[in-house]
């Protein structure tokens, strides 16, 4: 093959990257957007008790939902179809894949109806302390609904699973765009001040779930209808599958598991009030706006690209898409982070004041909330990418480790500031050190695997570094011209100039220090331009 013919090969492919990075970006914009909506609405139909309830009537269904499905896609069903198709062997790879999904579903049917039948206990021990307890009874009769959703939730998530691995992506990108939408209409029609709304709004998010399942089935249903039940636990293959998956199991876990900790701290605090557990998710939906749509977006286009990479041995094509694809992501997320921490306040106003329920002390507490997260939008940036890169290589006990820890190091930390009489920000002050616990002991073992080692990342942090310096600077000057006040049309068009100025003033800079991520991301904006035309 001429090296003609080679560069036009690897130019078609990394333009089919960016075409499909870009696809899954604007599927998760949607997504997130929707998400977003959904904390307003939720702000404006419930008051603080039902608020906080709702909320927290998610959180034992969201930690199940991630430990039996969401680190099976990620650990065994993506890496593994790719790796079976990338070898021409699609049909024992549907074997193996039809036998892990059989089993899967018998066993997560047995945790729905133990959840349904116990989760007014369950609440109630978890999470109720002294004046938290009515919210907590409240949650658990929400939640009851919200056990059955999660069976067509792993449906859903394994139509997206299989048709990633097909890299299939603009298939799967605007699936929970459709999700999101009905949650909307669910929260709008059905939710109010009582026990009966309350548990009619999580009704609506079960039927929210079935149509997202069923428009993924039927978006994906050529690649779909190989699957058949097939429950063979004693299988061999299977069993190897499964001990590579169930590290990732319990590690995928882990960012649910400690939001739902946070949430019960936030009830102990002394300065908690009714509330500030729906503040807190505000806070939360914010920071992983860049943190989802960048880093997750990235990780999974990368995730079988990669895994296919490593089946076919070309270790260094491995280390060079993981470098690329960690620079990218942090190219976005680092700027994202710096402009949140300054207008976390503003953000805040912007997003979820649209009425006089939501008050600027609200905002304030929110935006409080919002600076302890800012770490953890860089930091767990690069522990999601990092984590996809040892699924991609069969390392899964690498991030059960990482995982491990940050679950020991986060309640310990939360139960001190509470002890101390810290305030409430401490509590995402110790997410965001959990997290960056997490990043170093990926980083640090990275080094034993060449395939997923990153390779110049000095130089690109030191250039970070100077164009967030110089964007920073300038949006403190720009916020003391320029505050953010007046009536809701005046804020968002504030915050909006102040957001179109730092991004004009860190891409010329990161241009003028020749960045080659300013050029992709910029290429990657045209591409899908030119795409829609």
């Amino acid at each position: 093959m001429s090296d003609n013919s080679i560069n036009e090969k690897k130019t078609r492919k990394t333009y089919g990257m960016a075409v499909a990075t870009a696809i899954v970006m604007v599927g998760l914009v949607f997504s997130k957007m929707s998400s977003f909506l959904r904390e307003v609405f939720i702000g404006i139909k419930f008051a603080p008790v039902y608020r906080d309830a709702f909320i927290l009537a998610f959180t034992i269904p969201d930690i199940v939902f991630n430990l039996l499905v969401g680190g099976a896609i990620q650990s065994a069903i993506t890496p593994t179809m790719s790796s079976y198709i990338s070898k021409g062997k699609e049909k024992e790879g549907w074997r193996v894949v039809n036998i892990f999904i059989s089993v899967l579903a018998v066993v997560l049917i047995v945790f729905i109806v133990a959840g349904v039948l116990f989760s007014d206990e369950l609440y109630v021990f978890f999470f109720a302390k002294n004046k938290g307890i009515y919210t907590c009874q409240l949650a658990g009769i929400a939640s009851k609904w919200l056990f059955p959703q999660i069976f067509f939730m792993m449906l859903a998530a394994l139509c997206i699973g299989i048709l990633n691995s097909y890299k299939r992506f603009g298939s799967t990108a605007f699936g929970p765009t459709i999700y999101s939408i009905f949650v909307l209409a669910s929260i709008y029609f059905f939710a109010g001040n009582t026990p009966g709304q309350l548990t009619m709004t999580t009704a609506g998010v079960l039927g929210a779930t079935v149509i997202y399942f069923l428009f993924q089935f039927i978006i994906g249903f050529d690649k779909l209808k190989n699957f058949r039940f097939d429950f063979k636990p004693a299988d061999p293959e299977f069993r190897v599958l499964l001990r590579k998956a169930l590290p990732i199991l319990f590690s995928a876990s882990v960012v649910q598991v400690n939001l739902a900790i946070i949430r019960k701290f936030t009830l102990e605090f002394a300065d908690s009030t009714d509330g500030n557990i729906y503040l807190l998710n505000n806070a939360t939906t914010i920071w992983q706006l860049p943190y989802g749509i960048f880093a997750v977006g990235l990780g999974n286009v990368m995730l079988p690209s990669l895994a296919a990479l490593y089946g076919q041995k070309k270790s260094s094509e491995c280390s060079d898409l993981l470098s690329s694809r960690l620079r990218s992501a942090l190219f976005l997320t680092v700027p994202s982070s710096g402009f949140l921490l300054l207008m976390n306040t503003d953000v805040m106003k912007a997003a979820f004041q649209w009425g006089p329920g939501y008050t600027d002390e609200d905002a304030r507490i929110a935006g409080l909330f919002l600076i302890g997260y800012c770490i953890a939008i860089v930091t767990h940036s690069i522990v999601f990418i990092m984590n996809q890169a040892y699924y991609a290589i069969g390392k899964t006990k690498i991030p059960l480790i990482a995982g491990s820890i940050c679950l020991i190091t986060n309640p310990l930390m939360c139960m001190y500031f509470r002890d101390h009489g810290m305030s409430l920000i401490w509590l995402t002050i110790s997410y965001s050190i959990t997290s960056t616990i997490q990043m170093i002991v990926l980083c640090l073992l990275s080094r034993r695997y060449k395939e997923i080692k990153p390779h110049s990342m000095l130089s690109f942090f030191i250039k970070t570094a100077v164009c967030v310096s110089v964007m920073c600077a300038a949006l403190w000057v720009l916020d003391m011209f320029f505050p953010g006040q007046g009536n809701k049309i005046s804020q968002l068009t504030i915050l909006a100039g102040k957001g179109i100025a730092c991004v004009v003033i860190y891409f010329v800079l990161a241009l003028v220090l020749k960045m080659p991520e300013a050029t992709e991301w910029i290429g990657k904006f045209r591409a899908k331009i030119g795409r829609a035309r």
